[in-house]
């Protein structure tokens, strides 16, 4: 099973208890490592299978007792990476990083052979300035960073989630860790935040009362991500979750610690201590949906989905959804906002991962700062 195989490239894992996702993250920590290494002595190996190559270094591994290891990666980039005279894995994940650190991109890359396209990579490389920050976990390269003072900063797994965990114990008394989820991209967990329902809702429930827009069981919630292969920022993100289903509504923009400008743990303390107060500049915004009267719904969601940057298709299905399930009729733009949350739901049911998840909340939230009487408008709507 891929659970039982960290080593691979599409690991994956989740977790009910906060301890055992700790744990987890302590193990990933303990074997893992940052290597620093001029960016131009780094040196990347095609490692086809069937190839010379790959069959010398599949005779290695095997002696070694890690030819699964080497068997995953052909599977995958069939890329070795040298660094001071150690040949380590790539994993697919440490691509990016790679691409960006050489300068290279665009689509013809994608078509080339892969010995070519490690010699175009080496050529690139052999010129760059500068140092690499080089992160190793469970046995493979997972990405090649900036290794400057002013490039990347890294902000380890472990101490960050640790730290939002203590301070949400502290701060939001009554809390409970949902659930916790990670693979070699990034990792993610959600906290239901009960001791402050009442305290960060009150006047939220009561407009949605007075309006009649339903009684939906609605607790505030956090959910927070981040990763060490240049995905994502330490990025909190206000939630609502709605109903038995725990339906995550998304309550404006995360707070960002970025991976850059020598940001550190005193920083991401900083941004932490931000949280209640974006809480209730969020919660007033979606309050305000409740006042904007839509007489043209369909046509307004597009609108808004398109304006926001969500993709043609999830947008007609989620528009589709709304108008099968509520018709035409006027509404507010709190019942359209909301409808536009399915877009995060359908994506979710496509296979869609955490990185593009959070993406498509952060897309959604945009739609509470817009002017929807922009897109409140008669006819077919073209896209």
């Amino acid at each position: 099973m891929t659970e039982s195989k960290i080593y691979a490239d599409n690991y994956s894992c989740t977790f009910k208890e906060p301890g055992e996702f700790l744990d987890f993250l302590r193990d990933r920590k303990e074997h893992s490592q940052w290597l620093t290494a001029p960016s131009k002595s780094l040196q990347l190996q095609s490692i086809e299978k069937d190839s010379a190559f790959g069959n010398l270094y599949m005779q290695l591994y095997q002696h070694n007792g890690r030819a699964e290891i080497l068997a995953d990666t052909m599977e995958n980039t069939s890329i070795m990476l040298s660094v001071h005279g150690q040949e380590y894995p790539v994993r697919s994940c440490a691509l990016k990083t790679i691409l960006e650190r050489a300068r290279i991109s665009g689509h013809a890359l994608n078509k080339v052979s892969k010995e070519v396209f490690t010699q175009i990579l080496n050529y690139c490389l052999g010129v760059a300035s500068g140092d690499s920050l080089i992160k190793v976990a469970d046995e493979k390269v997972s990405a090649v960073h900036g290794g400057d003072p002013d490039d990347y900063a890294v902000l380890e797994m472990l101490p960050l989630f640790e730290k939002v965990q203590d301070y949400l114990e502290s701060e939001f008394p009554g809390c409970h860790f949902m659930t916790g989820s990670f693979d070699h991209t990034l990792a993610m967990a959600i906290w239901s935040l009960d001791g402050q329902s009442d305290e960060l809702l009150d006047t939220y429930r009561r407009e949605l009362l007075a309006k009649g827009l339903g009684n939906k069981v609605i607790r505030p919630g956090l959910r927070f991500m981040t990763s060490d292969v240049g995905v994502s920022g330490a990025n909190l993100y206000p939630i609502l979750l709605v109903g038995s289903a725990n339906k995550i509504v998304p309550l404006g923009y995360p707070i960002k610690t970025e991976h850059s400008n020598r940001a550190n743990m005193d920083y991401f303390d900083e941004q932490l201590r931000l949280l209640y107060a974006r809480f209730e500049d969020a919660i007033e915004k979606q309050t305000k949906l409740m006042h904007i009267d839509i007489q043209y719904p369909y046509t307004a969601m597009l609108g808004a989905l398109k304006r926001v940057g969500v993709t043609k298709k999830l947008s007609y299905e989620a528009a589709d959804m709304f108008a099968a399930q509520n018709g035409l009729d006027p509404c507010t733009a709190y019942e359209v906002f909301l409808a536009m949350t399915e877009v995060i739901f359908l994506a979710q049911c496509n296979g869609a991962t955490a990185g593009r998840i959070a993406q498509l909340e952060e897309y959604v939230a945009r739609a509470l700062s817009i002017n929807w009487h922009e897109y409140d408008r008669p006819g077919d709507f073209k896209w």
